[in-house]
Protein backbone atom coordinates (compact mmCIF):
# COMPACT_ATOMS: atom_id res chain seq x y z
CA UNK A 1 0.00 0.00 0.00
CA UNK A 2 1.29 3.46 -0.65
CA UNK A 3 0.66 6.81 1.39
CA UNK A 4 0.48 10.58 -0.41
CA UNK A 5 2.69 13.30 0.44
CA UNK A 6 0.94 16.97 0.30
CA UNK A 7 1.55 20.17 -0.95
CA UNK A 8 -0.43 23.33 -0.50
CA UNK A 9 -0.10 26.37 -2.35
CA UNK A 10 -0.32 29.59 -0.23
CA UNK A 11 -0.51 32.43 -3.44
CA UNK A 12 1.10 35.54 -2.53
CA UNK A 13 0.73 38.32 -5.02
CA UNK A 14 3.72 39.84 -6.50
CA UNK A 15 3.36 42.11 -9.44
CA UNK A 16 6.67 43.04 -9.99
CA UNK A 17 9.25 40.59 -8.62
CA UNK A 18 12.98 41.59 -8.25
CA UNK A 19 18.12 37.87 -3.01
CA UNK A 20 22.42 35.10 -1.76
CA UNK A 21 25.42 28.73 -1.67
CA UNK A 22 22.40 26.76 -0.94
CA UNK A 23 21.66 26.73 2.52
CA UNK A 24 18.25 24.83 3.56
CA UNK A 25 17.31 25.44 7.05
CA UNK A 26 14.82 23.49 9.11
CA UNK A 27 13.26 24.97 11.68
CA UNK A 28 11.65 22.17 13.73
CA UNK A 29 8.62 22.23 15.73
CA UNK A 30 8.00 21.07 19.21
CA UNK A 31 7.42 17.29 17.85
CA UNK A 32 9.59 17.33 15.64
CA UNK A 33 12.34 18.87 18.01
CA UNK A 34 11.40 16.77 20.48
CA UNK A 35 12.54 13.26 17.98
CA UNK A 36 16.76 13.83 17.79
CA UNK A 37 16.50 10.92 15.13
CA UNK A 38 13.45 12.46 12.89
CA UNK A 39 14.94 15.99 12.66
CA UNK A 40 18.84 14.14 11.89
CA UNK A 41 16.84 12.43 8.91
CA UNK A 42 15.02 15.70 7.79
CA UNK A 43 18.20 17.74 7.79
CA UNK A 44 20.17 14.80 5.66
CA UNK A 45 17.51 15.28 3.38
CA UNK A 46 17.59 19.07 3.56
CA UNK A 47 21.59 18.48 2.88
CA UNK A 48 21.36 15.93 0.16
CA UNK A 49 19.14 19.19 -1.79
CA UNK A 50 21.56 21.82 -0.70
CA UNK A 51 24.61 19.96 -1.95
CA UNK A 52 23.52 19.41 -5.16
CA UNK A 53 22.50 23.08 -5.76
CA UNK A 54 24.57 25.51 -6.14
CA UNK A 55 22.92 28.84 -5.76
CA UNK A 56 23.37 30.85 -3.01
CA UNK A 57 20.87 31.36 -1.44
CA UNK A 58 19.19 30.18 1.88
CA UNK A 59 15.52 28.30 2.25
CA UNK A 60 13.98 28.66 5.58
CA UNK A 61 11.11 25.72 5.70
CA UNK A 62 8.99 25.15 9.07
CA UNK A 63 9.01 21.60 9.70
CA UNK A 64 6.87 19.33 12.53
CA UNK A 65 5.21 16.12 12.98
CA UNK A 66 1.56 16.14 13.06
CA UNK A 67 -1.64 14.31 13.02
CA UNK A 68 -3.31 14.68 9.71
CA UNK A 69 -6.65 14.51 8.49
CA UNK A 70 -6.33 12.40 5.18
CA UNK A 71 -5.14 9.10 6.68
CA UNK A 72 -3.59 8.40 3.46
CA UNK A 73 -1.15 11.40 3.76
CA UNK A 74 2.39 10.89 4.83
CA UNK A 75 3.22 14.46 4.28
CA UNK A 76 2.05 17.70 2.86
CA UNK A 77 3.94 21.24 2.11
CA UNK A 78 2.83 24.77 1.91
CA UNK A 79 4.51 26.71 -0.12
CA UNK A 80 4.53 30.92 0.04
CA UNK A 81 4.00 31.79 -3.91
CA UNK A 82 4.47 34.45 -5.57
CA UNK A 83 3.77 36.09 -8.99
CA UNK A 84 4.60 38.29 -11.32
CA UNK A 85 4.34 38.99 -15.10
CA UNK A 86 5.64 36.61 -17.68
CA UNK A 87 8.17 38.60 -19.01
CA UNK A 88 9.65 39.50 -15.64
CA UNK A 89 10.16 36.05 -14.67
CA UNK A 90 10.85 34.00 -18.23
CA UNK A 91 13.46 36.60 -18.58
CA UNK A 92 14.71 35.99 -15.70
CA UNK A 93 15.02 32.28 -16.29
CA UNK A 94 16.76 33.10 -19.42
CA UNK A 95 19.14 34.89 -18.41
CA UNK A 96 19.64 32.49 -15.25
CA UNK A 97 20.86 29.48 -17.88
CA UNK A 98 22.57 31.48 -20.03
CA UNK A 99 25.53 30.29 -18.44
CA UNK A 100 24.91 26.47 -17.83
CA UNK A 101 25.49 24.98 -21.08
CA UNK A 102 22.98 22.04 -20.57
CA UNK A 103 20.32 24.38 -20.58
CA UNK A 104 20.16 25.97 -23.73
CA UNK A 105 16.61 25.03 -23.77
CA UNK A 106 15.34 27.70 -21.72
CA UNK A 107 16.92 30.37 -24.17
CA UNK A 108 14.03 29.61 -26.55
CA UNK A 109 11.14 29.42 -23.71
CA UNK A 110 8.32 31.59 -25.55
CA UNK A 111 7.81 35.17 -25.03
CA UNK A 112 4.68 36.67 -24.09
CA UNK A 113 3.59 36.98 -27.50
CA UNK A 114 5.15 33.56 -28.65
CA UNK A 115 3.04 31.79 -25.68
CA UNK A 116 -0.24 29.63 -25.39
CA UNK A 117 -1.16 26.79 -23.45
CA UNK A 118 -4.48 25.06 -23.71
CA UNK A 119 -6.47 25.02 -20.76
CA UNK A 120 -10.27 23.83 -20.12
CA UNK A 121 -13.56 25.56 -21.63
CA UNK A 122 -14.02 28.81 -19.66
CA UNK A 123 -10.81 29.10 -18.15
CA UNK A 124 -8.20 31.65 -19.68
CA UNK A 125 -4.86 32.61 -18.84
CA UNK A 126 -4.10 35.54 -16.81
CA UNK A 127 -0.24 36.29 -18.28
CA UNK A 128 1.23 35.79 -14.90
CA UNK A 129 3.52 33.40 -13.99
CA UNK A 130 3.55 31.68 -10.04
CA UNK A 131 6.31 30.85 -8.38
CA UNK A 132 7.93 29.02 -4.95
CA UNK A 133 9.58 31.95 -3.14
CA UNK A 134 12.41 29.86 -3.48
CA UNK A 135 12.21 29.14 -6.67
CA UNK A 136 12.41 32.78 -7.20
CA UNK A 137 15.30 33.36 -4.95
CA UNK A 138 17.44 30.85 -7.04
CA UNK A 139 16.25 33.16 -10.35
CA UNK A 140 18.42 35.87 -8.45
CA UNK A 141 15.15 38.25 -6.93
CA UNK A 142 16.29 40.02 -4.05
CA UNK A 143 14.38 41.28 -0.76
CA UNK A 144 11.84 38.47 -0.51
CA UNK A 145 12.54 37.38 2.69
CA UNK A 146 12.07 41.19 3.71
CA UNK A 147 9.10 41.34 2.01
CA UNK A 148 7.26 38.18 2.73
CA UNK A 149 8.90 36.91 5.76
CA UNK A 150 11.88 34.26 6.14
CA UNK A 151 9.77 31.07 6.13
CA UNK A 152 9.65 29.73 2.44
CA UNK A 153 7.54 26.65 3.59
CA UNK A 154 5.92 24.64 5.70
CA UNK A 155 6.35 20.78 6.18
CA UNK A 156 4.11 18.40 8.23
CA UNK A 157 4.75 14.86 8.46
CA UNK A 158 1.83 12.72 9.48
CA UNK A 159 2.78 11.22 12.99
CA UNK A 160 -0.14 8.88 12.44
CA UNK A 161 2.81 7.00 10.42
CA UNK A 162 5.24 4.76 11.80
CA UNK A 163 8.57 5.91 10.55
CA UNK A 164 11.78 4.63 9.95
CA UNK A 165 14.37 7.66 10.58
CA UNK A 166 17.07 5.64 9.32
CA UNK A 167 17.65 4.15 6.33
CA UNK A 168 21.39 3.07 6.28
CA UNK A 169 20.40 -0.37 7.26
CA UNK A 170 17.12 -0.89 5.17
CA UNK A 171 13.40 0.28 5.88
CA UNK A 172 12.15 -1.87 8.30
CA UNK A 173 8.72 -4.03 7.44
CA UNK A 174 5.52 -1.71 7.76
CA UNK A 175 7.60 1.23 7.84
CA UNK A 176 7.84 4.28 6.06
CA UNK A 177 11.19 5.70 4.80
CA UNK A 178 10.81 9.44 6.91
CA UNK A 179 14.26 11.45 4.81
CA UNK A 180 12.56 9.96 1.08
CA UNK A 181 9.07 11.74 2.63
CA UNK A 182 11.57 14.67 3.22
CA UNK A 183 13.57 14.60 0.16
CA UNK A 184 9.83 14.58 -1.68
CA UNK A 185 8.42 17.63 -0.28
CA UNK A 186 11.61 20.16 -0.23
CA UNK A 187 11.30 19.50 -3.89
CA UNK A 188 7.87 20.64 -4.01
CA UNK A 189 9.25 23.84 -1.86
CA UNK A 190 11.81 24.35 -4.13
CA UNK A 191 9.41 24.50 -7.12
CA UNK A 192 8.33 21.28 -8.33
CA UNK A 193 4.38 22.41 -8.62
CA UNK A 194 1.68 22.70 -11.33
CA UNK A 195 -1.17 25.24 -11.58
CA UNK A 196 -2.99 21.58 -12.90
CA UNK A 197 -3.83 20.74 -9.36
CA UNK A 198 -5.52 24.38 -9.05
CA UNK A 199 -7.49 24.20 -12.17
CA UNK A 200 -8.43 20.38 -11.63
CA UNK A 201 -10.26 21.76 -8.48
CA UNK A 202 -11.72 25.04 -9.59
CA UNK A 203 -13.30 22.20 -12.86
CA UNK A 204 -14.51 20.36 -9.50
CA UNK A 205 -16.38 23.20 -8.45
CA UNK A 206 -17.44 24.28 -11.84
CA UNK A 207 -15.60 27.69 -11.58
CA UNK A 208 -13.93 28.23 -14.25
CA UNK A 209 -11.27 31.82 -14.03
CA UNK A 210 -8.33 33.04 -15.47
CA UNK A 211 -5.78 31.55 -13.41
CA UNK A 212 -1.31 31.80 -14.00
CA UNK A 213 0.74 29.15 -14.94
CA UNK A 214 3.78 28.25 -12.99
CA UNK A 215 7.41 27.89 -14.28
CA UNK A 216 7.39 23.96 -14.36
CA UNK A 217 4.61 24.33 -16.25
CA UNK A 218 6.69 25.90 -19.06
CA UNK A 219 7.86 22.69 -19.53
CA UNK A 220 4.31 20.91 -19.47
CA UNK A 221 3.68 19.51 -22.99
CA UNK A 222 1.05 16.87 -24.56
CA UNK A 223 2.02 13.96 -25.19
CA UNK A 224 0.18 13.75 -28.57
CA UNK A 225 1.49 13.38 -31.88
CA UNK A 226 2.25 16.95 -33.08
CA UNK A 227 2.06 18.60 -29.36
CA UNK A 228 5.49 17.31 -27.89
CA UNK A 229 8.27 18.96 -29.37
CA UNK A 230 11.27 17.78 -30.38
CA UNK A 231 13.28 21.02 -31.56
CA UNK A 232 13.87 24.40 -29.82
CA UNK A 233 11.40 26.12 -32.63
CA UNK A 234 8.64 23.69 -31.24
CA UNK A 235 9.71 23.99 -27.77
CA UNK A 236 9.13 27.67 -28.39
CA UNK A 237 5.91 27.54 -30.12
CA UNK A 238 4.09 24.22 -29.18
CA UNK A 239 1.08 24.93 -26.81
CA UNK A 240 1.79 23.83 -23.07
CA UNK A 241 -0.90 21.47 -21.72
CA UNK A 242 -2.67 22.37 -18.40
CA UNK A 243 -6.23 20.63 -18.86
CA UNK A 244 -6.56 17.94 -15.78
CA UNK A 245 -6.34 14.55 -17.45
CA UNK A 246 -4.76 15.44 -20.36
CA UNK A 247 -1.61 12.88 -20.81
CA UNK A 248 1.73 15.17 -20.36
CA UNK A 249 5.41 15.07 -20.23
CA UNK A 250 7.77 17.12 -18.81
CA UNK A 251 9.63 18.04 -21.83
CA UNK A 252 13.43 20.23 -22.49
CA UNK A 253 13.38 18.63 -25.98
CA UNK A 254 16.42 16.20 -24.50
CA UNK A 255 14.16 14.20 -22.40
CA UNK A 256 11.10 13.20 -21.89
CA UNK A 257 9.25 12.51 -18.28
CA UNK A 258 5.67 11.64 -17.69
CA UNK A 259 3.45 13.88 -15.12
CA UNK A 260 0.75 13.11 -12.99
CA UNK A 261 -2.76 14.76 -14.49
CA UNK A 262 -4.93 15.74 -11.26
CA UNK A 263 -7.13 13.90 -8.61
CA UNK A 264 -10.56 14.62 -9.57
CA UNK A 265 -10.37 14.31 -13.41
CA UNK A 266 -6.93 12.85 -14.09
CA UNK A 267 -5.01 9.94 -12.97
CA UNK A 268 -6.16 9.96 -9.64
CA UNK A 269 -2.73 11.75 -8.45
CA UNK A 270 -1.25 15.65 -7.89
CA UNK A 271 -0.52 17.00 -11.18
CA UNK A 272 2.40 18.00 -9.09
CA UNK A 273 4.30 14.90 -9.54
CA UNK A 274 5.68 12.40 -11.88
CA UNK A 275 3.85 9.74 -13.16
CA UNK A 276 3.06 7.26 -10.93
CA UNK A 277 5.73 4.19 -10.67
CA UNK A 278 2.66 2.42 -9.36
CA UNK A 279 0.52 3.21 -12.62
CA UNK A 280 2.96 2.94 -15.07
CA UNK A 281 6.14 0.56 -13.90
CA UNK A 282 8.46 2.75 -14.02
CA UNK A 283 9.98 5.19 -11.63
CA UNK A 284 11.49 8.30 -12.53
CA UNK A 285 12.28 10.32 -9.42
CA UNK A 286 11.41 10.93 -5.80
CA UNK A 287 8.77 13.23 -6.52
CA UNK A 288 6.62 10.19 -7.23
CA UNK A 289 3.07 10.63 -5.62
CA UNK A 290 3.10 7.73 -3.60
CA UNK A 291 5.77 5.90 -1.20
CA UNK A 292 5.60 2.29 -0.44
CA UNK A 293 6.25 0.86 2.68
CA UNK A 294 10.23 -0.15 3.33
CA UNK A 295 11.11 1.42 0.52
CA UNK A 296 13.87 4.05 0.51
CA UNK A 297 13.79 6.57 -2.87
CA UNK A 298 16.08 8.92 -3.95
CA UNK A 299 16.77 12.02 -6.02
CA UNK A 300 17.47 10.87 -9.71
CA UNK A 301 18.31 12.88 -12.68
CA UNK A 302 14.70 13.63 -13.75
CA UNK A 303 14.34 15.57 -10.19
CA UNK A 304 17.55 17.89 -10.96
CA UNK A 305 16.32 18.68 -14.59
CA UNK A 306 12.91 19.68 -13.46
CA UNK A 307 14.72 21.71 -10.87
CA UNK A 308 17.91 22.84 -12.87
CA UNK A 309 15.42 24.47 -16.09
CA UNK A 310 13.29 26.93 -13.63
CA UNK A 311 16.15 28.18 -12.30
CA UNK A 312 18.18 26.16 -9.62
CA UNK A 313 22.40 25.83 -10.12
CA UNK A 314 22.44 22.15 -10.84
CA UNK A 315 26.52 21.78 -11.17
CA UNK A 316 25.83 17.95 -12.75
CA UNK A 317 22.98 16.23 -13.57
CA UNK A 318 24.04 12.87 -13.57
CA UNK A 319 22.37 10.09 -16.26
CA UNK A 320 20.10 7.76 -16.63
CA UNK A 321 16.79 9.23 -14.81
CA UNK A 322 16.50 5.67 -13.18
CA UNK A 323 19.50 5.96 -11.15
CA UNK A 324 19.35 6.74 -7.90
CA UNK A 325 21.88 9.05 -6.66
CA UNK A 326 21.42 9.63 -2.98
CA UNK A 327 19.17 6.91 -1.16
CA UNK A 328 17.60 8.31 0.95
CA UNK A 329 -5.36 27.04 -2.10
CA UNK A 330 -3.35 24.15 -4.15
CA UNK A 331 -2.42 20.75 -2.15
CA UNK A 332 -0.06 18.19 -3.24
CA UNK A 333 0.82 15.75 -1.33
CA UNK A 334 2.71 12.08 -0.45
CA UNK A 335 0.63 9.09 -0.21
CA UNK A 336 1.98 5.49 0.59
CA UNK A 337 0.96 2.95 -1.53
CA UNK A 338 0.45 5.03 -0.16
CA UNK A 339 0.60 8.64 -1.74
CA UNK A 340 2.89 11.83 -1.19
CA UNK A 341 1.51 15.58 -1.99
Amino acid sequence: MRRILGLVLFLWLFSTLNASAAAILISPGPTLAASPAALAAFNRAATTWGTLLSDPVTVTIDANLVSLANPNVIGSTSTVLLQGGYATIRDSMVADAADEPDDTIVASLPTAAQFSAVVPTGFSLTGLIVATKANLKALGFPGLDAAFGARDATISFNSNFAFDFDNSDGVGAGLIDFETVALHEIGHALGFISIVDMIDALVAQNTPTAVPFTTLDLFRFSTAPGLNPSTAAQFTTDPRMLVPGQAANFDDVAHEYGLSTGVNFGDGRQASHWKDDQLTGFHIGVMDPTLAFSTVAGLTSADLRALDVIGWDVPVVPEPASATLIGCGVIAALRRRTRRH
